[in-house]
């Protein structure tokens, strides 16, 4: 009995462990302040931040790169591509550079019952699940996604874009 308790603690300990970093994820860094997302676009929640500079894993990008799925000491979510560095060999790597960072796919339902079913806005799950679920093509909006007014301005950050 005492064995199948122990047995038992130790899958559910590996498991956690397995969620808060993958095996296949890849050191890394936030190259600027990270509003990290619910999903691949700027419309979903905010579910932590990262700062300039900060740790990070990344554990998988959409296959264009666009966007990436990473874990921060705060939470675990999606950010722009663009705005992490991978880490090889003790150096950074910039976006664009062969990272070896798993390719991945995003489907609203697997992926908020890993990760946020204590959050609020996660009763709105099926609302976000008819948006679709996404894989390469997601990320790009009939918008460019930061500068949403044209006015020259990041969206999520409020200044002016690089």
């Amino acid at each position: 009995m005492l064995k199948k308790t122990l047995v038992a603690t130790a899958l559910v300990l590996g498991a956690s462990i397995m969620v808060a970093a993958p095996a296949s994820a890849v050191p890394g860094y936030a190259v600027d302040r990270l509003d990290v997302k619910a999903g691949p676009d700027y419309d979903y929640p905010t579910v932590a931040y990262a700062r300039s500079g900060a740790r990070i894993e990344i554990n998988g990008c959409l296959r264009d790169w666009s966007w990436c799925d990473v874990s921060t000491n705060r939470g675990r979510g999606w950010v722009l591509g663009e705005d992490v560095q991978a880490e090889r060999s003790g150096r950074r790597v910039a976006y664009g550079s062969p990272w070896g960072v798993s390719v991945v796919q995003f489907n609203v339902g697997s992926y908020w019952d890993s990760n946020y079913k204590g959050r609020g806005f996660y009763r709105d799950r099926e609302n976000w699940s008819r948006r679709g679920n996404h894989s390469s093509d997601y990320g790009h909006n009939d918008h460019d996604g930061r500068d949403r007014d044209g006015d020259g301005r990041d969206h999520d950050r409020d200044r002016p874009r690089r």
